[in-house]
């Protein structure tokens, strides 16, 4: 099944289907470029497994992607308005490791979809971030493809996340609001999980490793400054 990319912009939205991060990177080079203050965020849609697998592995990344893929002029400021809209502590549904679906679709019945996950009703699960360049949107659509869409990687991630409770989540997602890429989440600093995620994506896929430069090459400017 085909994912999804929606550009939002102030008036119109721009809507991308593809299958891969080469085929999204065509279809952006080609599509009319907009102001980038006129972009209000950016969707992207996944399909769900069965299990929700790919659900429960994008809700513990969360805080790691936010943290590193921000790009407001005040730190999270996008985040935060976020979570003050949402109905729930630090933008995040509570119950994703204890998940159903039943109470889930009560709930947004009778509540707006004010998340920055959200799983629909066509089984496509939705991430809303801040708005990105090009060269970002790629890379985190790379990340996505590579580490929850790709079997054999988002296996051995929830296999090493196996304990994990909404509860350390929420709290991950909180850290990361006081201190940014450089807050501690899940026995590492987010600069540090980042830089073993992107290493080791690189080592393995040599031939696209173009796509997650832009952004190792921030993070790794960003743990020279601190060291």
């Amino acid at each position: 099944m085909s994912r999804k990319l929606v550009r939002i912009f102030n008036d119109f939205s721009q809507t991308f289907s593809y299958d891969e991060t080469l085929a999204l990177k065509t279809q952006l080079k080609t599509t009319k470029d907009f102001p980038e203050n006129k972009l209000r965020e950016i969707k992207f849609l996944i399909p769900a497994d069965e299990k929700l697998d790919r659900l429960r592995l994008l809700v513990i990344l969360s805080p790691i992607l936010i943290a590193t893929f921000d790009s407001s002029s005040d730190e999270l400021s996008f985040f935060r308005k976020q979570i003050d809209k949402s109905s729930f502590p630090y933008g995040l549904y509570p119950n994703f490791f204890t998940f159903n679906e039943e109470k889930y679709r009560d709930f947004y019945k009778n509540n707006p979809i004010l998340e920055d996950i959200y799983l629909g009703e066509d089984k496509f699960i939705t991430f809303t971030i801040n708005p990105l360049k090009d060269d970002y949107i790629l890379a985190l659509d790379f990340l996505l493809e590579k580490l929850i869409l790709e079997k054999e990687n988002s296996s051995k991630l929830l296999a090493y996340f196996q304990e994990i409770r909404d509860d350390i989540v929420i709290n991950g997602r909180r850290s990361i609001l006081a201190n940014g890429i450089q807050a501690f989440y899940l026995s590492k600093y987010v600069l540090v999980r980042d830089l073993i995620l992107f290493e080791g994506l690189m080592e393995r896929y040599e031939e696209e490793v173009s796509y997650l430069r832009p952004i190792y090459d921030r993070i790794n400017t960003l743990k020279r400054a601190n060291e």
